[in-house]
């Protein structure tokens, strides 16, 4: 858990590029170890040349669990003729303990009641760039849960970015907890799939639907997370959120109309404002959590609904301070850039994040309203730079 590439990130790069030609991938498990470090090696090189993300930054502790995880768990592979295409992770608790972070992050203590095949854990999925696009990310997911399935699996745990949570809620999972991951990929979000919950699989047309099917569903276990997790099994999926809630929730938080308190939203009507961020999603951040990191490659930008955060170098110097109302982030929402600061909370938050997907899709959808958001991001940009220009100029002036 180290470093992060979730099961959806595959399928969201793919988006835009060309299938690949109609040749025929294969579903296989690894068998033995020969197999298994020729997966890992695809799977490394993946990571590290597609999607940057770099494991000399792991600390001797995390390559050793990474390691260990590594030789403890099955691994899904597709192939094509004799190439391999893309493949997965897939581990439960009695194949290798969860670790401290595991733990921690996932509130695993819960779950105690249940043995340990009870828990599987889902993650490292990779896929070729020529079959991106393709079949191949719903092909291994569908594998994945058949497997742990079959294992006794009732519960399944991922992590995903941001920019993926309503990706994984179309599939069947739920966030969970109030804690997030920091890796390779920034920041992550903790998601479970409760495996024997039908009847949301249903509602939400989630292609594990037909899959649980297979196999009586416990509706005590569905009934046990509802009663242990009631925030998680009571979340709508945000694909079928009422856009009205979602304004609520954030006039309550902001204490005062969005229109008034985002400059993001300036000159643009209440139902311009209510379509832009209609698959958006917001988080709940602690004093001390790390919404960004320096460095992380990031798709999305962030509106503070409420609290506070600060922008930080990587000697930990104050850059800026914003208080409810401001974005952050906007630079890598507008190019692929490393970040070049850490935001940090500085009192416990609540953030609206939007996706660089979000704004593709209103630039399709409707041109003049992503004109109107893409000029008042030209202003915030501008105001920064004058900012940042002011600061420069009084250190210069006292040298």
């Amino acid at each position: 858990m180290a470093y992060v590439v979730s099961m959806a990130q595959a399928a969201l790069k793919s988006r835009g590029k060309p299938a690949a030609a109609k040749t025929q991938l294969q579903v296989r498990e690894a068998s033995n170890a020969l197999q298994r470090d020729k997966i890992l090696q695809f799977r490394d090189r993946i990571m590290t040349d597609d999607m940057g993300v770099d494991s000399s930054t792991m600390g001797v502790a995390q390559q050793l669990d990474q390691t260990a995880r590594d030789e403890a768990a099955r691994h899904i592979f597709l192939t094509s003729g004799k190439s391999i295409a893309g493949c997965l992770r897939s581990h439960t608790s009695d194949l290798i303990p969860p670790s401290e972070q595991m733990m921690d992050v996932y509130e695993l203590q819960t779950f105690a009641e249940f043995s340990p095949e009870c828990l599987s854990f889902t993650d490292h999925m990779v896929v070729g760039e020529r079959w991106r696009g393709s079949q191949a990310s719903a092909l291994m997911t569908a594998a994945a849960f058949k497997l742990a399935r079959g294992s006794g699996a009732l519960f399944d745990f991922t992590y995903c970015a941001p920019a993926l949570v309503g990706l994984y809620e179309k599939i069947g999972y739920r966030r969970h907890g109030g804690k997030y991951l920091e890796g390779g990929e920034g920041l992550q979000v903790p998601m479970v799939l409760v495996m024997d919950d039908v009847e949301h699989l249903k509602s939400i047309n989630s292609p594990f639907a037909r899959l649980a099917m297979m196999k009586q569903p416990n509706l005590e276990i569905v009934s046990w997370f509802a009663g242990r997790f009631p925030d998680a099994a009571g979340r709508k999926v945000k694909a079928l959120r009422d856009e009205q809630k979602l304004w609520e929730f954030m006039t309550r938080q902001m204490h005062l109309n969005p229109l008034q308190g985002v400059p993001l939203f300036d000159d643009l009507t209440y139902d311009e404002a209510r379509r832009f961020i209609k698959n958006a999603t917001t988080m709940a951040l602690r004093t001390g959590e790390r919404l960004a990191r320096a460095g992380d490659m990031g798709e999305e930008a962030f509106v503070l609904l409420s609290g506070a955060i600060e922008i930080r170098d990587r000697q930990n110097s104050v850059l800026a301070r914003f208080a409810k109302g401001a974005m952050v982030g906007e630079i890598a929402y507008l190019s692929a850039t490393p970040r070049s600061a850490d935001i940090v909370i500085t009192n416990d938050a609540e953030v609206l994040v939007l996706t660089k997907e979000m704004f593709k899709k209103t630039m399709e959808k409707e041109p003049g309203l992503a004109s109107k958001v893409l000029f008042n991001l030209t202003l915030i940009l501008s105001e920064r730079l004058t900012a940042t220009s002011a600061q420069l100029s009084s250190h210069t002036q006292g040298l």
